[in-house]
């Protein structure tokens, strides 16, 4: 069902800033106010999807698929979509993407803060006052999630603001991740484990623990965010969709392995410009590097610089872990009724991804599939990470890193990488299942940032087009890199995003910027 968006004409009953009595009734007899709305749930519900509909990208460069463009998984030629600045680390104070982010984020806090103030005076029971406000705190752990992460210290607002509280300071990173944290718990506490019906979507007592767990990984609290991946697989309310091609189909949407999602709906609540059916099936600015094809390992396990694994630089396809070809539309194989000839298309590294890319959909204008932002396969691999990040080189770490490999029939650890392995083994081998497991779902960027490794950052390649160029006979191709675009790690900048300078031009107090800004 996909019906958590569909009442959004009442978001502007949401205000960013509450107001100082005076002698004026400001309350407006032409629409509706906060002071006159909140009268029962439907209208305490409206208000709530208000928050909801925050989360859907508010521009180009905050849809998901453009954050992989900003890593080493892909590559968006047009500088006009935001991304490509951010992959050649020239980010600056006036860049759109971090601009994007910023404003989404504190868009949706906003939203929050002021639902929180106002359904505590609404006319509703108790029990359905504590659901929604623990949905609304989910949402602001949500959005504060992502702000520490791409810019460190942000501000902390956590009620309505009087227009004399505005100019705000930026709070301390691990302040503002202790208010995230208990939001979490805060919500888990409150939330159900799962919905039936036209409620499907919002946010569960699982969304709230696997959310925590990533805040916690990403700001390498790792006992704790092994415990909160736990408290997820113990809740026995997900399991891992057993087709992996079918998790991202629209037929099998809401499916077991859905932890949280953005729901679009046909017509009536479909996803922002530009949809992912536009971007990665239609324009040619969708670009799946070489390097993210090459590091699928063959279905033996080893990786194709391994000598012993097959691999056929001349025959590159051919007993590939089955995620390569489920994620990504490579030379040769099918776009839709026709065949993908890369020297017939547009996009320079000769190879578009699949995953999410409704390849074929009538109305790509129209595209209504729903965009999955945690799913239970990365709860097994942030349970993984955490554990060898705090120490463990325990067996558990292997059967959960087994557990996703087995979907996709990929052998097991011990039998390809063996056992009695050490701590920066393991480390590398969550962290390949990581990018082959969440190609295209707007991870890696993210996993790139909280790594710091520099390696990562690095000149993109593609194919040489010209060279698979004869439809009728692939046989006769020849592969052959092609350097698309230069990367280089600015250490000035490090791995912050900047404050937006808009921003800094209303309110001083968020200066100084962060360094290299």
């Amino acid at each position: 069902m996909k019906n958590i968006n569909k009442s959004i004409l009442f978001i502007s009953i949401l205000a960013f800033t509450g107001c100082a009595k005076d002698l004026l009734d400001k309350t407006p007899k032409d629409r509706l106010s906060p002071s006159t709305f909140y009268q029962n749930e439907t209208q305490c519900k409206m208000a709530l999807i208000g928050i909801y509909n925050a989360i859907q990208p508010n521009a180009t460069p905050a849809h998901f698929y453009q954050f992989d463009y900003m890593s080493d998984n892909g590559y968006c030629q047009d500088a006009w979509q935001g991304s490509k600045e951010v992959g050649e680390w020239l980010t600056n104070t006036s860049s759109w993407a971090p601009y994007a982010k910023w404003t989404q984020d504190y868009t949706i806090i906003a939203r929050a803060n002021e639902f929180l103030q106002d359904i505590a005076k609404a006319s509703v029971s108790d029990a359905i006052k504590s659901q929604m406000s623990a949905e609304a705190k989910f949402l602001r752990g949500y959005a504060y999630t992502d702000l520490i992460t791409y810019f460190g210290d942000v501000p902390l607002i956590t009620k309505v603001l009087a227009l004399s509280e505005a100019y705000v300071s930026r709070t301390a990173k691990s302040d503002v991740l202790t208010q995230i944290l208990t939001d979490f718990n805060d919500a888990a506490a409150a939330l159900p484990t799962s919905y039936s019906g036209s409620d499907v979507g919002r946010a569960t007592k699982g969304a709230a623990l696997a959310y925590k767990a990533r805040v916690l990984l990403y700001n390498k609290k790792y006992a704790e965010a092994a415990q909160a991946a736990l408290d997820v697989i113990n809740l026995k309310a997900y399991s891992l969709y057993p087709d992996y091609a079918g998790t991202f189909d629209e037929n099998h949407e809401n499916n077991v392995e859905v932890i949280f999602d953005i729901q679009y709906i046909p017509t009536t609540q479909s996803q922002p410009w530009p949809t992912a059916a536009l971007s990665l099936s239609s324009w040619p600015t969708a670009n799946v590097t070489a390097d993210m094809i090459n590091s699928y390992y063959m279905t033996n396990g080893l990786p194709i610089t391994n000598a012993s694994s097959g691999y056929n630089a001349q025959n590159p396809f051919v007993n590939r872990d089955p995620r390569l070809a489920a994620s990504v539309v490579l030379p040769g194989s099918k776009f839709g009724s026709t065949t993908f000839i890369p020297a017939l298309d547009q996009v320079p590294c000769g190879a578009r991804p699949r995953k999410y890319a409704s390849i074929g959909i009538a109305d790509v204008n129209n595209n209504s599939l729903n965009t999955i932002l945690m799913r239970y396969a990365d709860i097994f691999l942030m349970r993984a990470e955490a554990l060898i990040e705090a120490g463990s080189t325990d067996a558990e770490i292997y059967s959960l890193i087994d557990k996703v490999r087995a979907r996709v029939s990929m052998p097991t650890v011990e039998s390809v990488e063996g056992t009695g392995l050490s701590q920066s083994q393991l480390r590398a081998i969550v962290r390949h299942e990581r990018r082959v497991e969440f190609y295209n779902e707007g991870t890696r960027y993210a996993d790139m940032l909280r790594w710091q490794d520099v390696s990562l950052v690095h000149d993109v390649y593609g194919y040489d087009k010209s060279l698979l160029s004869d439809p009728s006979s692939s046989a006769t191709w020849t592969f052959k890199l092609v350097k698309q675009e230069t990367r280089s790690f600015d250490a000035a900048k490090g791995w912050l995003w900047p404050v937006p300078q808009g921003d800094i031009d209303i309110n001083k107090n968020l200066l100084p910027n962060n360094p290299g800004y």
